[in-house]
């Protein structure tokens, strides 16, 4: 009968905790584990096995069977992964110790785990030591896996799987944990291990490993013995059963524990390495029979590369199914939850993730309480503390901060500022102040007279000094709010300080027009000294005069040695709401009556083609050019030439921190952005201040 796969409901809990499997300890008779190390504060332990285990997938949002293929285990260089407690991956306070040595045996991953002397590792190991508690769990990312549906078999690697099953072909271990509970039957921690009894009725058939062999022949045992007779050596402690052994005259007699220890190394050693050459080549169901028929290592790998070279001849070998890469299964769960919540705000994802319309269905205290039951918390008691126990998870908290985060950025996105359409963008690495070079253009070459010397020139070099600051504010979620399944608070007040920040940006840039700061030169930054500013009643209104005037400025504009004309052309006009209407009247025309223009026809004036209509500007009106001065405008050269906004390290958009409520029972969060602005040159720039 095929396994029924049941979907989750409000009430459901996954049998197993996502992305991970949980192992129980092997105690010996006293209720310790067989294998600590009391000294070395560790014990072995099964961090994996291929036997099916159930979890929750978020891909066919149902309970489904898994199994790890241990072929496919990636494992780090080091062989060691942090030992935690119950999967809490997000503050060092929850590693307990490290998982090391690991190995793969056959169809099992083998490890000690070690314990930390440290003080928050000691309950757990105390607990471990005494058998109390006794499960593991290992946490792993699939990175491959195939999915086989009810009655269909596919083979993977060489095996054939039958459905419903999921077969994770390649997957990498990230951890393991001491927790409560556990769910793999077949996989224990491993126990002391025992000298292998000599084995019933055995055959030449099946002859003894060469090397144990040997080992016995140059402890007496003779080289014309039959297996029986080697196996029954063995077994008595490698003593012959001759009177004549005896007296020998060997005063030192064969220590039987020693020789015994050292031959079950030495078959252990050909298991091990068996075992790791069949998984390195994706072919673990040819290490049985290697290892029961006693092949030795040579012709073990001769056989493992034959099987290497037929998978390549044979499609049906190679063939690994309809693999697809996969997310944590924790992760889905979170995307799943954040997308639902989105849902619920009227703000839908473009693609949400699966199972997002299953979980819109949940309130706030619903989210929190299946937060615990993954986490493998209780959930009973008040909604007050419920809700509190939930806020101490790594996964409840990192919704409501992903749902919180998305909204800050919808926030800012959808501010309308203008400060991008003319205004170029840097990056610096700290707050110290920085600095921007402008150097000359290379002094007039001379002509050189025979026999004449060539002569050095010279260039001059100027800076601008600049620096950034840290923009910010706090908010918090409250337990009372998850009560009360209030959306606003966690959708509404972080997009109202997206939009905060990016207002913010905005008011640092322009204020670098309307406060004309000094430059480098210790100058204004529109001067009449640095010729881009029409003040003092000689300016005016956008016309065909008053912009002809500004192109003049910009365009004679000389570099730092005067040495020549910049022909710098204008490409952006900057003004305010104020005088949006009459600007567009003129740039929007084609033709202009001007009396102070001289014609030899003056019935010609009305029918003159407007040189700066249509798109010769590009047009940007700024209401906060109306707070400093309604009739005031500007020109502006190309992105690059004017003012730049600076960003930590390249970041623009704002950054959220969160963090348990000290002075709030719920979660705090951060808003900042880290922005500066300067005008890097003058010449860029002129400014008309329309009287």
């Amino acid at each position: 009968m095929s396994k029924k796969i049941t979907p989750i409901t409000t009430r459901s809990q996954p049998k197993s905790d996502l992305t991970y499997r949980t192992l129980s300890l092997r105690l010996a008779s006293d209720g310790r584990p067989s294998t600590l190390d009391v000294e070395g504060r560790s014990v072995e332990v099964v961090g994996a096995t291929e036997n099916p285990v159930t979890i929750f997938d978020y891909d066919q949002w149902a309970e489904i069977d898994e199994i790890l293929l241990m072929s496919g285990l990636e494992m780090p260089e080091s062989r060691q992964v942090p030992l935690m407690d119950t999967h809490s991956r997000y503050s060092t306070a929850s590693v307990l110790g490290s998982y090391r040595d690991m190995r793969v045996e056959a169809d099992q991953l083998m490890g000690r785990a070690f314990f930390s002397s440290a003080p928050e590792a000691e309950g757990p190991y105390t607990k471990v030591s005494e058998g109390h508690l006794t499960d593991f769990s290992v946490g792993y990312r699939q990175i491959q896996s195939v999915w086989v549906p009810d009655g269909e078999t596919v083979k993977i690697k060489g095996r054939s799987f039958t459905g419903p099953v999921r077969v994770t072909s390649r997957w990498r271990i990230k951890e393991l944990s001491v927790c409560p509970i556990g769910a793999d039957e077949m996989a224990k921690a491993r126990t002391a291990p025992a000298a292998p009894e000599p084995p019933v009725n055995q055959s030449k058939e099946k002859p003894m490993n060469e090397r144990l062999r040997a080992i016995l022949e140059a402890r007496g045992l003779a080289t014309d013995a039959t297996e029986d007779e080697a196996w029954a050596f063995l077994g008595r402690g490698m003593v012959p059963e001759t009177p004549a052994a005896a007296g020998t005259g060997n005063d030192n007699p064969p220590d039987a524990d020693t020789i015994r220890a050292a031959a079950i190394a030495e078959e252990q050693a050909r298991v091990t390495e068996i075992t790791a050459m069949c998984a390195r080549h994706e072919c673990s169901d040819l290490a049985e029979s290697l290892i029961t028929g006693n092949v030795s290592l040579d012709l073990a790998r001769q056989q493992v590369l034959d099987r290497v070279a037929a998978r390549e001849d044979d499609p049906n070998l190679n063939h690994h199914g309809p693999a697809v890469i996969q997310a944590d299964e924790r992760d889905k769960f979170r995307a799943a939850a954040g997308d639902a919540l989105m849902i619920r705000s009227g703000s839908r994802p473009a693609e949400p993730a699966v199972g997002a319309d299953d979980l819109s269905g949940y309130t706030l205290r619903e989210l929190a309480r299946h937060s615990l039951q993954l986490a493998g918390q209780p959930t009973g008691g008040q909604p007050l503390e419920m809700i509190g126990r939930a806020m101490t998870t790594s996964d409840f908290p990192y919704i409501l901060a992903n749902v919180a985060n998305k909204s800050l950025f919808e926030g800012w996105d959808a501010a309308e500022e203008t400060w991008q359409i003319w205004c170029a963008t840097g990056s610096v690495s700290d707050f110290k102040t920085n600095y921007s070079p402008r150097v000359s253009e290379a002094s007039d070459l001379e002509e050189v007279p025979e026999s004449g010397e060539y002569k050095y020139g010279k260039r001059t070099e100027a800076q601008e000094s600049f620096s950034i600051a840290t923009y910010g504010k706090l908010f918090a979620m409250s337990r009372q709010t998850v009560i009360n399944d209030d959306l606003s608070a966690l959708t509404d007040t972080p997009r109202a300080h997206g939009e905060a920040a990016a207002r913010l940006v905005g008011d640092v840039v322009y204020a670098v027009l309307t406060g004309n700061a000094a430059m480098g030169d210790s100058v204004a930054l529109f001067h009449a000294d640095h010729g881009n500013l029409v003040a003092d009643g000689n300016g005016g209104g956008p016309g065909i005069a008053t912009l002809a005037a500004g192109i003049l400025a910009m365009g004679t504009q000389t570099d730092l040695q005067g040495l020549r004309r910049l022909n710098i052309v204008p490409r952006f006009y900057l003004a305010p709401k104020a005088l949006e209407g009459s600007s567009e009247v003129f740039f929007r025309s084609g033709n202009f009556a001007d009396s102070d223009t001289v014609s030899t026809d003056s019935s010609l004036a009305a029918t003159r083609v407007n040189p700066y209509g249509g798109n010769y500007l590009t047009r940007v009106y700024e209401p906060r050019l109306d707070d400093d001065d309604p009739l005031r405008w500007y020109l502006a050269a190309k992105k690059g030439k004017t003012v730049k906004a600076f960003f930590l390290n390249g970041v623009q958009k704002p950054y959220m921190e969160t963090k348990a409520g000290w002075t709030v029972d719920g979660v705090e969060y951060k808003v900042r952005i880290d922005v500066g602005a300067k005008a890097m040159d003058w010449r860029g720039l002129y400014q008309n201040d329309g009287n």
